[in-house]
């Protein structure tokens, strides 16, 4: 699992420390991106946003996929209907998007244990014949 902490310092490497730059010893989701940040506002938006939608109670919680992005697409529909989502602004969220998908994807996929569709379906058949022989 990827905690908050460890996620943004991987965005900042990724999307360089003039868009994203990451305190390491910040206390809390507000202060974890550094005043230096180009847009500041939208950042720690972001940063609380994702803190809040994953259920985290300390920067060193857990991180996933769909809450994630579901956090990002909340914070851009609002900034949208407020006014406030300039195209660069709507680029660091887009950014930030495909960043997770990269990141908390792969984690994500690598808990799952995937059936081959054949097993699946082999499956299904013998529990449709089960089901008719009870009848």
């Amino acid at each position: 699992m990827t905690s908050l902490r460890t996620f943004f310092n991987e965005l900042e490497a990724r999307l360089g420390r003039v868009m994203l730059p990451v305190e390491p010893d910040a206390p809390s989701p507000e202060r974890l991106i550094s005043s230096h940040a180009a847009y500041l506002d939208l950042a720690r938006s972001a940063a609380v946003a994702i803190y809040n939608e994953n259920n985290c109670r300390s920067l060193e919680d857990s991180v996933y996929h769909y809450p994630t992005l579901d956090a990002l697409g909340r914070l851009k529909q609002q900034r949208h209907e407020s006014g406030e989502l300039d195209v660069t602004a709507a680029d660091l969220l887009e950014s930030l998007g495909h960043v997770a998908n990269t990141l908390l994807i792969q984690k994500h996929e690598g808990s799952i244990a995937l059936t081959p569709v054949s097993e699946q379906q082999a499956g299904l058949a013998g529990q449709s014949r089960s089901r008719r022989r009870g009848r």
